[in-house]
């Protein structure tokens, strides 16, 4: 065999060397890369952290990375919940603070009724009830903000829940048309859904006209639940869209005595259902759109 022989058998045998180091190298990568994408899935559904690698290989580079950003994600989680419990600690002061003067005022203007001094006595007792459900309905929004109460799950027909909550309604506002359409099951606590709901609802029933059409539509998906509360009230300006759920907005055509808690309450509900909440003007007048995934396991959450 000649010298040239030699070497291109040489070469050959190199080249299938390297080659199968390389299939083996990349095959290695392809582990590592399902590897850190399954112990991230982890750390997303139960909060496990990845351990610090001592490896010298270039990839540890990117997991230990992995392992700095699931760090800061907890902390700020961390800070953010420490922040929740701290607000809410305020308004919870804040809100035994201000029982006692408005229950000793209620007596007071009460008392003067009784002797016969009723001027102002309707309108200020008026007053109070306005201010005691503020405050009721400030301190319950920042407790469901901060984790303070628990979502209890439990399998539900949302056609019959929104049929019970536009039922309220009817008793309420008689000339308007309140409907229901479409039909879906969904775990979800339901007491909170249905105050959800109720403050949805109750706001479009504010903003349409006496013979108004208030519409609950219920669309189901493979992997979600659309509610969709939508109104012929003439809707909002665009600009007001973004701040319909903020905590004391109120909307330009809002009645005098809106607070503009109910849904801020609504949106918080959503979102510890793991859901989304949005606003969008049609043709007749404002719709809002509640999204909630279809999730199965723990009885609460």
């Amino acid at each position: 065999m000649s010298v040239w022989e030699l070497f291109f058998c040489f070469a050959a045998a190199a080249g299938w060397i390297v080659s199968l180091v390389m299939a083996l190298y990349v095959r290695k990568i392809h582990r590592d890369v399902e590897g850190l994408s399954r112990q991230i899935n982890t750390f997303i559904q139960d909060g496990q952290q990845l351990g610090f690698s001592t490896s010298d290989e270039p990839f540890s580079m990117l997991h230990n990375s992995v392992c700095d950003l699931e760090s800061l994600l907890l902390l700020e989680k961390d800070n953010t919940s420490r922040a929740l419990r701290e607000n809410t600690e305020f308004i919870s002061d804040i809100s035994h603070q201000l029982k006692t003067p408005l229950a000793a005022l209620r007596l007071y203007v009460e008392i003067d009724s009784g002797d016969g001094q009723k001027s102002h006595s309707e309108a200020e007792l008026q007053l109070i009830d306005k201010m005691e459900s503020l405050v009721f309905r400030l301190l319950r929004l920042e407790k469901i903000r901060s984790d303070a109460y628990t979502m209890h799950l439990e399998r539900t027909s949302l056609h019959q829940l929104s049929e019970e909550v536009l039922g309220e309604f009817s008793t309420i506002y008689p000339h308007k048309k309140m409907t229901v359409t479409g039909k879906s099951e969904l775990r979800v606590d339901r007491a909170w859904l249905s105050e959800a709901l109720s403050n949805i609802i109750k706001n479009a029933c504010e903003h349409t006209e006496e013979n108004g059409v208030v519409t609950v539509s219920l669309t189901d998906t493979e992997r979600s639940v659309f509610i969709s509360v939508e109104d012929n009230g003439g809707g909002v300006p665009e600009k007001e869209l973004p701040k319909l759920f903020d905590r004391f907005h109120r909307a330009a055509n809002a009645r005098p005595d809106s607070a503009g808690i109910g849904l801020a309450i609504a949106r918080a509900v959503v979102q510890k259902h793991h859901g989304t909440i949005s606003a969008e003007n049609t043709a007749t007048g404002l719709k809002i759109v509640i999204c909630l995934p279809k999730i199965d396991g723990h009885e609460s959450i």
